[in-house]
């Protein structure tokens, strides 16, 4: 199940959800003010933020499922970390997506520039 969210920017961090609409293990649809979309995803009481894009055929992630810390793709079901990015399983193992740093602020869910490990689709060419 996916949900759609909007985002407005302070700084280099954007503010992105109220953290009570994050639900638990289901994916949350962002889109940051320059265009990428991102997952927001609460496992075990911490946010987390990865991008909304599978590497291996550039499908959302967000209509997927959390499965054991990972957000697994609904289409081909590539697992990817929410701590690193990484794929651990399926056919985009090896790849990354791009992860970004959480921060909750009375009650306002901020997201940061992604992380230099992953995939940062915004620099596509």
């Amino acid at each position: 199940m996916s949900h759609e969210g909007s985002s407005t920017s302070t700084g280099t961090w954007e503010q992105v959800a109220r953290a009570d609409d994050v639900p638990t293990d289901i994916p949350l649809a962002v889109t940051l003010v320059d265009g990428r979309r991102i997952c927001l995803v609460r496992l075990h009481g911490e946010v987390f933020a990865v991008e909304d894009r599978c590497p291996h055929r550039d499908f959302p992630l967000s209509g997927g499922d959390v499965v054991a810390g990972h957000l697994e793709c609904p289409w081909h079901g590539a697992r990817f970390d929410l701590r690193t990015g990484q794929c651990s399983q399926g056919p985009a193992e090896g790849d990354a997506i791009a992860t970004y740093p959480v921060m909750q602020v009375n009650g306002i869910v901020l997201v940061g520039p992604a992380a230099a490990t992953g995939i940062d689709s915004s620099n596509s060419n």
